[in-house]
């Protein structure tokens, strides 16, 4: 992610964690607590070997546990300390939370330990990361599984987790006797805040037929004979598809935010959000709709074109997947989802000119939109063959300038209303995003 945001995420964490614990938080037999002012009573400070001894007794204690989410985890540990003013500065002040400086120099110290890497580019801004081969290590580490956020997603999206009966008996199971008021809205909420983790409940509450309808209806690639595995997708799948999406409201930005994944069929990157808009327990089905959807709701929405229409997969006879009338012309679009580059063969060419002379009977066709993931050089050329065949321009559009056109749109004309003139589009071959750009800007200046 990008550095500043982490800088900033991480001093935001600790005023959170500040703000939300005092020493009353935790009983006065809390062995934790105990441990936490013990260590601090040496120098008012902790150091290596003392963070050692407390790692020792946590795995020690831990592998006593029936259940995980008894474990004590650094957050536990992280918590008391700040019930007692000890995390993360030893004292409190009016910003007793590290300045962004100090967490720097921490980063810095795990980079110097190759926990994590740093891409310096002034032009975009610094980004940092973890080697992917350190990834399952150190979620281990930490007992980590998924946010809270995602995790109250999923318990929202599941079925079974719908269930007033499935939601009081896991309680009961767990627990947990916080109030809910009768709604289950409260009841998963109470679940998430009580620690669980999400394997327990997922494997508490759910059977296997249960757990195999998850996996066939989000397109997830686990065996379907090994609970932990589902257990495991599930949960990646849950955590994964909700790092891009800004809204959970369906429309043109969550389509927008997944657009990519969707043209190349990624169907775990989806989130569930929009995945749960197409009933169709055929993935490749299911996928194809979405990109119809999701590229007449950008033309409908980010470029303000409120004469789009999506014919496609709900249409019947031969029809393209959209179509746009702007000033008395017309413009038509096919949408190819792929895991690959589109080559345009014979079979698609003949389709494409079926579409546009049926539909220069009555209008004044100009353009035709094909949008892929990526394009064959023999698609570009055979593009141009049938625009002579056809006299409208043939656009080839790639999946990511589709989407970065509409970012671009958004950021600068989208809110005031401003209509995208389709003239962008003369010309015959594969769309150039930045002389687009320029086009528009020489348009609009």
């Amino acid at each position: 992610m990008e550095k500043q945001a982490l800088l900033e995420s991480v001093q935001s964490w600790q005023e959170h964690l500040i703000q939300s614990y005092g020493e009353d938080d935790f009983s006065n037999d809390d062995d934790l607590l105990h441990l936490a002012k013990a260590a601090m009573s040496y120098r008012g400070d902790i150091d290596d070997s003392e963070l050692h001894l407390l790692y020792s007794y946590f795995e020690t204690r831990n592998r006593a546990m029936e259940r995980k989410h008894e474990y004590y985890t650094w957050l536990d540990l992280f918590k008391r300390l700040a019930s007692i003013d000890r995390f993360p500065k030893v004292t409190r002040s009016e910003r007793p939370a590290h300045a962004l400086d100090t967490i720097e120099k921490g980063l810095w110290s795990l980079q110097e330990q190759a926990i994590i890497y740093e891409i310096v580019d002034p032009d975009e801004g610094d980004l940092v990361g973890i080697p992917e081969d350190y990834v399952e290590f150190i979620r281990e580490w930490l007992y980590y599984e998924m946010a809270d956020e995602n995790y109250l997603k999923m318990l929202d999206q599941l079925e079974p987790f719908d269930s007033q009966g499935n939601l009081v008996e896991a309680r009961r199971t767990f627990g947990v006797e916080t109030a809910t008021s009768g709604l289950n809205e409260k009841r998963r909420e109470s679940l998430v805040k009580s620690g669980i983790f999400p394997s327990e409940l997922l494997r508490e509450v759910l059977d296997k037929d249960e757990m195999k309808e998850i996996v066939d209806r989000y397109g997830l690639n686990a065996h379907k004979q090994k609970t932990d595995q589902m257990i495991e997708k599930i949960i990646e799948y849950f955590e994964q598809s909700q790092k891009y999406p800004e809204s959970d409201e369906v429309g043109a930005d969550l389509y927008l935010s997944c657009f990519e994944d969707i043209a190349d069929g990624n169907v775990e990157r989806i989130p569930p959000q929009l995945q749960g808009t197409v009933v169709n327990e055929d993935t490749t089905k299911k996928l194809e709709v979405l990109f119809e959807e999701a590229t007449a709701e950008i033309f409908r929405d980010i470029f303000n074109l409120e004469t789009t229409t999506l014919k496609g997969q709900n249409s019947s006879g031969i029809v393209p997947d959209g179509e746009i009338e702007q000033d008395g012309k017309w413009l038509l679009w096919d949408n190819k989802r792929r895991m690959g580059k589109f080559k345009l063969g014979s079979d698609t060419q003949a389709k494409i000119r079926n579409y546009i002379e049926r539909k220069s009977q009555q209008h004044d066709v100009q353009w035709f939109l094909i949008i892929a993931p990526d394009f064959t050089s023999t698609a570009v050329k055979n593009a141009n063959m049938l625009e002579m065949q056809a006299g409208v321009d043939i656009r080839l559009i790639r999946a990511k300038d589709f989407a970065e056109m509409s970012r671009y749109w958004r950021a600068e004309f989208s809110g005031n209303g401003t209509k995208l003139p389709l003239s962008i589009f003369n010309g015959t071959d594969l769309l150039d995003v930045d002389l687009v750009t320029e086009s528009i800007e020489s348009q609009f200046s």
